[in-house]
Formats: C-alpha cells, sequence, structure tokens
C-alpha cells in the first residue's frame, strides 16, 4: 500500500477526538433508509417546522492548543521526533547541553554565533531596507476571513522571505552568510538531534521602536508523527541588535508549561547580538515584547 495512503494524521485524530468529546448534540436516530417504502406511513416533512439544529462551538487556535495540550504535554510528544542515538562529539555548532537542553526544557540558548562585522553589516542593510519600504508589514497580510480569531494588530514587525536563492541575498553577502549558517552547520547539528525532512524557511524581521512586539502565539501544532512534513517541528531565531539594554524591550518571551503539572513560568530572553535562540516549533508559546528600540531578528523554521 502507498505510504501517502496509509498515513495517519495523528494530529488530526487528536483534533477530531476532542471535538466528539466536547461536541453538544445528541447522536442522531438511524435513518430508515434510501426506499421510500421503508419510511413510516404518517412521516411528513414540515419546511415550517422548527428543527434542532447543531451546536457550532469556534474557538481561537491557541484555545485549541490549549485543549490538545491538557490531553497530552507537547513536550512528550515531541519528544517523540528526538533521534535515539546521538553523537555530540560531531555538533559543529551545539553541545551536548544545548541537545539535553532542547529535549527536556523545549529550548536552549547559544551566544556568538556570528561575527560582530557580520551582525552590524546585516543590521544596517535590514534598516535600509526598512526605510526604503522594501519590507512587508507582518500584520496586513493578515485575513480577518481567512483567521478571523486573530487581531490584526497582532504583530507590529515589518519582514522579508530570505530563502537560499532569494535576490535579497545576492545584494547583501553577509545576511547569505547568516542564511548559510542556519541551512548548513546549525541544520546538520539539529538533524542530528531531532528528525527533520529537509524543508526550512528563513525570515529577517524589522521591529520599530513604537512598542512594536508579537503577540503570544505557537509556530506549529504539536505533532509526534516522524512522517509528517506539514507541521514546523524547529525554530532558531539570531539577533541583529549589538547596543541593546535593559529597558530597550524586544525581550523573547517563551511561555513554559513544563509537563503540564506545574504553574507556567514566563521566560524572557534579551535579544542581544549574534545570540541564537532554538526551541520546539510545536511545543513553546512564545511572544516578543513591546520594543522600544529598533528590533532586528532572522528566523528560521525547520520541518
Amino acid at each position: 500500500m502507498d505510504n501517502s495512503d496509509s498515513h495517519d494524521d495523528a494530529l488530526a485524530n487528536r483534533i477530531l477526538k476532542y471535538a466528539a468529546a466536547t461536541s453538544k448534540t445528541s447522536e442522531l436516530p438511524p435513518f430508515p433508509g434510501d426506499d421510500v417504502e421503508s419510511l413510516p406511513s404518517d412521516y411528513e416533512y414540515d419546511e415550517n417546522e422548527e428543527y434542532d439544529e447543531e451546536e457550532v462551538e469556534e474557538i481561537s487556535e491557541m484555545e485549541l492548543l490549549g485543549h490538545l495540550d491538557a490531553s497530552m504535554p507537547p513536550i512528550l510528544l515531541a519528544q517523540e521526533l528526538f533521534q535515539s542515538d546521538v553523537d555530540s562529539s560531531t555538533f559543529k555548532v551545539l553541545t551536548s547541553n544545548n541537545a539535553n537542553e532542547l529535549f527536556h526544557q523545549g529550548y536552549t540558548v547559544l551566544n556568538n554565533v556570528l561575527s560582530p562585522t557580520t551582525i552590524q553589516s546585516v543590521r544596517q542593510w535590514a534598516t535600509e531596507m526598512f526605510k526604503a519600504g522594501k519590507m512587508d508589514k507582518a500584520s496586513g497580510k493578515h485575513s480577518e476571513e481567512d483567521d478571523p480569531f486573530r487581531e490584526g494588530n497582532a504583530r507590529g514587525d515589518y519582514t522579508i522571505w530570505v530563502s537560499p536563492g532569494s535576490k535579497f541575498l545576492e545584494a547583501s553577502p553577509e545576511l547569505k552568510e547568516c542564511v548559510d549558517w542556519f541551512s548548513g552547520r546549525l541544520h546538520e547539528d539539529l538533524t542530528k538531534v531531532v528528525h527533520l525532512h529537509g524543508q526550512a524557511e528563513y525570515q529577517l524581521a524589522f521591529y520599530p521602536p513604537d512598542s512594536s512586539h508579537y503577540e503570544r502565539h505557537r509556530d506549529s501544532f504539536p505533532t509526534d508523527d516522524k512522517e509528517d512534513v506539514d507541521q514546523r517541528r524547529i525554530t532558531a531565531i539570531v539577533y541583529f541588535n549589538p547596543d541593546w539594554k535593559q529597558g530597550n524591550g524586544g525581550e523573547l518571551r517563551i511561555f513554559d508549561k513544563g509537563m503540564g503539572d506545574e504553574d507556567e513560568k514566563n521566560i524572557d530572553i534579551a535579544p542581544l547580538a549574534a545570540r541564537c535562540v532554538v526551541f520546539l516549533s510545536g511545543v513553546m508559546d512564545h511572544a516578543v515584547m513591546p520594543a522600544f528600540e529598533e528590533r532586528i531578528a532572522l528566523t528560521s523554521w525547520y520541518r
């Protein structure tokens, strides 16, 4: 049998089970059949009669994630995606401690991953792109019809996609160097830790110093399906803010739920230059706190 036909969509099944468990409608009586003669002799349909309608409860994406998390802590699901035998001696960027933190707590931090010269060059280029109006306001892509539950002002950053082959990488060799680091050394290490399929996305973001932020969200739904190619598995972010200091804002806030048996913790990570934060996309809710100075970051999502 074709694997694509037999592939069991575990995430969809979990959502359907939740929907069934919370349904407020009773089971419908069996229909007598297609044979008209099998209908009761006194059967009549009155179009003016009021019939019970199925009650549909609309919930937001974050509410759905909350229900899924209650049925199974997302970190337990994600841990099923980790490789069983990891040789940290072959790592080029990560350490064994980074791999352990990613597995046990869902996030880890690396520092000084890029040179100061590269950081400054990319920051200058991104600032010029923003001032020239060549970056798209991310919230402008929000469609209330497609997603009526997310506010249009959920985020205040401006972005451009910079995947390998992008014209923007030709204009900035230093930015290309950063994307090459994401797609090369870091990707190779992460593949040794977590089952990945090779697909990745890269986005450069500029937060103006006007309290721009990004509300709490998650980058994907949690899954333990190694064959799934739709859900992002790992998020990695590098920052380009060499003069950042306390009070500038723009911290990455991670909402650490642990195993779900303890109070949630807010972990604020400063967006320091050359710092890289790596976390499990389907596990960690996160937000960008209001920025009072220009904040620049490059994000990669690995599937």
